[in-house]
């Protein structure tokens, strides 16, 4: 069974808070069929470029590499997973694309990240 379904009828908002909730150090930056950073009011299905595109499904043994090129292929647009540290925004890097999810979200952790719901409870 998934853990976080990618359904185009749910707001960028409602994903990015299932995300948070399963991974506390993470979160998710959708971008536009142009490249361009979205807000979260709108739904999925507004901002990918793949209109007839099914669903995409993740777990946490799915390595952050693999989810967002998966991401990408299914829906013709990108998301990069994020995390903060000291008020800062930092998108994952080449060296954390081999990590599972939860081995992404507690690495983050155990290197002073911090846990977005509550660093930016507005977001939600």
């Amino acid at each position: 069974m998934s853990e976080i379904a990618f359904t185009g009828n749910k707001k960028l908002k409602s994903i990015a808070r299932e995300w948070s909730m399963k991974y506390p150090y993470l979160f998710l930056r959708f971008f536009d069929a142009d490249g361009k950073v979205v807000g979260w009011d709108q739904t999925h299905a507004s901002v990918r470029s793949k209109k007839s595109a099914g669903e995409l499904s993740t777990n946490a043994g799915m390595n952050v590499g693999t989810f967002e090129s998966r991401y990408e292929a299914a829906f013709g647009s990108r998301v990069e997973i994020m995390y903060q540290k000291n008020g800062r925004n930092y998108q994952s890097l080449a060296d954390s694309n081999s990590m599972s999810l939860n081995e992404y979200n507690t690495w983050v952790k155990n290197n002073g990240g911090s846990e977005i719901m509550k660093a930016e409870p507005s977001w939600f």
